[in-house]
């Protein structure tokens, strides 16, 4: 490798490396302000001037690339004074409030900016006038002080090259050049997404995270995962007298780096809201031994201590079993708890009451994806990682997926390969979401079209001999069954069926067909319909048709939900698997689970069956036929179709225990409240949409009385345990942990795809995608680069099916529901954070342009939707986001702004998953 001497000093160096580069990898500092690795250089601040032997002049050492038999020197009295002249002309400008950097021994300078001046010894001159407002702009999440601004640019460039939204710009010219929001606007009006790049790049202070000002420095940061969505994104929590103030980028954070979205960075402060709950609750008739008969509503909250309250719940509990056997109960684990968490409720259920009971949210995002993939590959998991599809894809097929909605960092990451390398993206979606923006193709087909859509473009990449032949005959079966099914889909019934142009389906088809690698990305778009299994199966013969799989860029790639739905999945958390996708019908696996979790004299037996799903355990205990409930972390009140039938079923159910952080809707209809803790008060682990396993570290102490959640899990199945007179035997039997990475220990060992996953890998930085089959495998990042699990990927025909409830006379509409950027599920986190429920405090329907004429609807309006089964109250979002005939609704909203007060509960035949994207509707002003 060539070097340089830079302060004496040999340095090593790649070449196409700057100076600034060469020397920060030999940990020699050379200051910087409009410098940062992750953004491109314009050498504008002159801050990192450096001495070259030889040159008249002083250089940028951020623009002058190394060379071997450099001599540098970049501490020389030259190179001093030029950065102390700059400093002192950007403090000149006026309204700085850096402290003095003679400010006492307590001096800790809290920005790049302040460092420099503290450093040099500058500090800015007295008197200065401010020459913009403070607080210049009502954005809820970012304070604006345009007097401490330098022009470094790193706010329009972390915007335009990190965010991909292009807000920030500079507007006049000289001394009155400043920084504004897009064409002088607002920041809401400029577009921007609250995602705080701009706040986390400015080395001043002109931009701060508005929760932030005046902060005195932290205590401590401490790292970990993000409790939103499955994109896995880390970041450092900073605690002031244990209390989480703020959120800050940590740039090492390997799925993130620097970048985060409005809810990570700005969605914590709900951990410390009032409405937490810190001691145990339970009904005042439990407490008093009254039983309550059907129907009959439940009495007030009486405040307990732990002891009463656990022994309450394992009383009931082992009584129910005693009387009434395994199929009495049922367990909902969630998606929001860790990996270790939901293999306690899982164990519980099945090793202490014999019971596949046991389901969670994934029944209502992604079972049919787990279902599809399952048969046609053999694995249920996204085949691909998000960096590779990032760098590698040459096209993007994004169907069903409001990706920078639902899963902002990615949703970045793919329009940032659009404008920065030319990536082609095709979005597939009734609404005109973001990406469209960044498409070049926008097929924007009736809800309910996707088979007819995927199989239309099947049929043309056949007709043209675009498909992969070789792959299919190495590595597929069934081919031909499926070629054959393809002929009736032509262009011409394809575009009747979708509303699309034959052009398009042309254009797509072609795309799709010429191009390699591509990619299919997709979401609940796909799955929340009667036909979601078939739905994923069309996108997996789309792949294998095309061939890619096993390499960069490519494969099947679904979008979790929830933080940890793919872990929860993982772990067993679903009524026909235990953890590691072990299939509860098989002998041998029930035999090895039987014998790791032997308790008594007894050989314990599990059902030879699976068990019931969450959207059947609902009905079963609304007869009682399903007589205790046991729910972690979920909300189906508001979550599940049809609210009504869920109020009705759970208002009549016999015996519900809640383990939850707030009093959600469903809290309503427990008879005991478990107070569980946040992501910050815990420790564990979650993995993430592309099977990568991360630690979740637990920051600040419990609130109150509350616990974390695998302590509370622990206690409970000893006391189950105890109560049956049972005494463990087996060597994972036992509950006595003393930390989270004990049960991770632990359930490694029966989980094969984490066999290789150790808390001291994780607390290495190891990336560990799973499988990890031992602890010297390195991972898989990308899954069947060879084979599938099943061996041969399968085809699999799949025809076009109407949904349940189409619009008719006297609901003429169609309803579709998703998220929105700015809140998450039930949104009991969300709307108990200062920012995210202020950027968006009701509930929108969307609405067409020519729908509304037709009402006489105008944006803001309240209006009120009705299907069969409810009615809720919005307000209208009228804008070409849909095409006339079809609204957009969220969930996000407690009744009665809740759309699943209009969904229904027709199920997928083979996920039992609901079809939440099809309703029948009409819209009436309100008071109508």
């Amino acid at each position: 490798m060539p070097q340089m001497l830079v302060n004496e000093q040999s340095v090593l160096f790649d070449e196409g490396q700057t100076v600034l580069q060469a020397a920060a990898a030999a940990g020699i500092v050379i200051p910087t302000l409009c410098h940062h690795p992750d953004l491109g250089d314009i050498g504008s601040c002159r801050i990192c001037l450096v001495e070259i032997e030889g040159s008249e002049h002083l250089v940028p050492a951020c623009k002058h690339p190394a060379s071997a038999g450099l001599r540098i020197q970049t501490q020389s009295l030259a190179t001093v004074a030029a950065r102390s002249m700059v400093l002192n002309l950007l403090v000149s400008q006026g309204g700085f409030s850096s402290p003095s950097p003679d400010g006492g021994s307590d001096f800790r300078p809290r920005t790049e900016f302040e460092q420099l001046l503290h450093e040099y010894q500058i500090a800015p001159p007295e008197g200065s006038m401010a020459r913009y407002p403070v607080d210049s702009d009502p954005s809820p999440f970012l304070h604006i002080d345009l007097n401490q601004c330098i022009l470094c640019s790193r706010c329009i460039r972390a915007c335009s090259e990190v965010q991909g939204r292009f807000v920030w710009g500079l507007a006049s010219r000289g001394h009155e050049s400043h920084l504004v929001a897009g064409a002088d606007q607002t920041l809401d009006k400029a577009g921007c997404e609250g995602c705080g790049a701009c706040a986390a790049y400015c080395p001043t202070g002109a931009i701060q995270d508005r929760l932030a000002v005046g902060l005195p420095s932290v205590d401590r940061k401490v790292t970990t995962t993000c409790a939103y969505c499955a994109v896995g994104c880390q970041f450092d929590l900073n605690v002031i007298d244990d209390r989480v103030v703020q959120v800050t980028s940590q740039p090492a954070a390997p799925v993130n780096g620097m970048h985060l979205c409005v809810k990570g960075r700005y969605g914590f402060d709900y951990i410390h809201h009032p409405d937490r709950i810190t001691r145990p609750r339970v009904r005042q008739e439990i407490l008093e031994g009254r039983p309550r008969l059907p129907g009959q509503p439940r009495g007030p909250w009486v405040e307990v201590d732990w002891d009463t309250a656990l022994g309450l719940v394992a009383e009931r509990m082992v009584s129910i079993h005693r009387e009434s056997g395994p199929n009495s109960l049922g367990f909902f684990s969630s998606a929001k708890c860790t990996n270790e968490e939901n293999y306690l409720v899982q164990k519980i259920a099945r090793q202490v009451f014999g019971t596949h009971n046991i389901d969670h949210c994934a029944r209502l995002c992604h079972a049919s994806t787990v279902a599809g993939l399952g048969m046609a590959l053999g694995s249920g998991a996204m085949s691909n990682s998000l960096d590779d599809l990032a760098d590698e894809a040459a096209v993007y097929f994004v169907i069903g997926s409001n990706t920078t909605e639902q899963h902002p960092v990615f949703g970045s990451m793919l329009r940032q390969a659009v404008h920065q390398r030319g990536a082609k993206l095709i979005v597939a979606d009734p609404r005109r979401i973001d990406l469209v923006d960044w498409a070049t193709l926008h097929l924007q087909h009736r809800p309910g079209t996707d088979i007819p859509l995927l199989n239309g473009l099947m049929h043309l990449i056949l007709k043209n001999g675009w498909q992969d032949e070789e792959f299919i005959a190495q590595r597929c079966e069934n081919f031909e069954a499926v070629r054959d099914s393809l002929a009736a889909y032509t262009p011409e019934r394809v575009a009747a069926l979708t509303g699309l142009s034959i052009a398009d389906l042309e254009a797509t088809a072609r795309l799709l067909g010429t191009q390699r690698p591509a990619a299919v990305i997709w979401a609940m778009g796909i799955t929340q319909h009667i036909t979601g299994v078939m739905n994923v199966l069309a996108l997996a013969n789309l792949q294998l048709m095309l061939g890619n799989f096993g390499r960069p860029g490519s494969g099947v790639n679904p979008l979790r939900g929830q933080n940890n739905v793919q872990g929860a999945c993982d772990m067993g958390a679903l009524p026909n698997l235990f953890p590691g996708y072990q299939s509860v019908t098989d002998t041998q696996v029930r035999a090895a689970f039987a014998k790791a979790w032997a308790v008594g004299q007894t050989p314990l037996e599990f059902p030879e069956c699976a068990g019931h799903t969450l959207t059947e355990m609902i009905d079963r205990a609304g007869t009682r036929q399903l007589r205790s409930l046991f729910i972690v972390g979920e909300n189906p009140v508001l979550t599940d179709p049809h609210s009504a039938h869920v109020r009705a079923a759970l208002g009549a159910a016999e015996w519900v225990v809640l383990q939850e952080i707030f009093p959600s809707a469903t809290a309503e209809y427990a008879d005991v409240l478990l107070p569980g803790t946040t992501f910050a008060e815990r420790d564990g682990t979650f993995t993430n949409t592309e099977r990568r396993v991360q630690l979740v570290r637990q920051a600040i102490p419990p609130v109150g009385e509350s616990r974390p959640d695998w302590q509370i899990l622990s206690e409970l199945g000893r006391r189950c345990l105890n109560l049956q007179g049972r005494t463990a035997t087996g060597p994972a039997a036992r509950y006595d942990y003393t930390k989270a990475a004990d049960i991770l220990e632990e359930l490694r060992h029966l989980t094969p795809p984490y066999a290789g996953i150790t808390p001291a890998r994780l607390e290495r930085g190891d990336r560990l995608q799973w499988p990890v089959r031992d602890e010297l495998s390195p991972g898989t990042p990308i899954l069947h680069c060879e084979t599938f699990p099943r061996g041969r990927g399968r085809f699999h025909p799949v025809e076009h099916l109407e949904p349940h409830e189409l619009p008719d006379l006297d609901y003429p509409l169609l309803l579709t529901t998703g998220r929105v950027l700015y809140h998450w599920h039930a949104g009991e986190m969300t709307h108990r954070s200062q920012g995210l429920h202020a950027a968006c405090p009701v509930a929108l329907v969307e609405v067409s342009l020519e729908d509304a004429r037709r009402l006489g609807i105008q944006s803001g309006d309240p209006i009120e939707v009705e299907s069969r089964r409810g009615r809720i109250s919005a307000q209208a979002s009228v804008g070409d986001r849909v095409a006339e005939g079809v609204i957009f609704a969220n969930f996000h909203f407690a009744v009665p702004q809740n759309a699943n007060e209009l969904t229904h509960c027709t199920l997928d035949s083979i996920a039992k998953i609901p079809e939440y994207k099809v309703t029948a509707v009409r819209i009436v002003r309100s008071g109508e």
